[in-house]
């Protein structure tokens, strides 16, 4: 990547971190390694569509892509009106769409996006409050359906999205040092055990 690219990005995301830091969740972005370590958690085949949550500057995105994923099979959802307009001009044939991830059932529908392999986030869920989060699973678990995988990095020591009170099992499927600052990449998928029908089943 260029040198005049890097610092236009990185000015770029320092800006939005300053005026928003609890949104942006890192004042630096994402590293290719970061994204080529959540492709490796991500569940997709063809015909399927991958949705990330919270673009950034495309660092996670090109990582994916750079890792064997289709740019048509990637949806990119940025809300900073910034970033978006930067995403669209940097992943140039890839649909990125200006929304909140909180609404991504509205989302899909008006892109027409119909089955989704996997939904990956760089939201800042630490600091989310609880409904915003669990909307989040909720929709993202509506458009992957029950057995579908939802990806989330944090550089948080913990699963930024606390698995149980959301019937979640959560597996560390990388911890990257290439990146700055450091960061873990959680694996969630539903708990079987945990859904009304299997513990009718228990008792029956």
């Amino acid at each position: 990547m260029q040198a005049g690219k890097v610092l236009k990005e990185g000015g770029l995301f320092f800006r939005q971190w300053l005026r928003s830091p609890k949104s942006m969740g890192s004042m630096i972005p994402s590293s290719r390694a970061l994204g080529r370590a959540m492709a490796r958690a991500v569940r997709w085949q063809p015909g399927q569509t991958v949705v990330e949550l919270g673009g950034g500057t495309g660092a996670i995105s090109k990582g994916l892509m750079e890792a064997g994923l289709p740019k048509e099979a990637l949806l990119v959802i940025e809300l900073d009106g910034e970033l978006y307009r930067f995403l669209r001009e940097e992943l140039r044939g890839v649909a990125v769409v200006q929304g909140d991830a909180t609404r991504l059932d509205e989302i899909l529908d008006r892109q027409g996006v119909r089955e989704v392999g996997t939904v990956i986030s760089g939201l800042p869920m630490v600091g989310m409050p609880l409904d915003f989060k669990r909307t989040i699973v909720e929709q993202s678990f509506r458009a992957t359906g029950e057995d579908g995988v939802l990806v989330q990095y944090t550089y948080a020591p913990f699963p930024s999205i606390p698995p149980r009170p959301f019937g979640l099992r959560a597996e560390l499927a990388a911890y990257v040092l290439r990146n700055v600052p450091p960061a873990a990449v959680w694996r969630y998928t539903r708990d079987v055990a945990a859904r009304p029908e299997s513990r009718l089943e228990r008792a029956a």
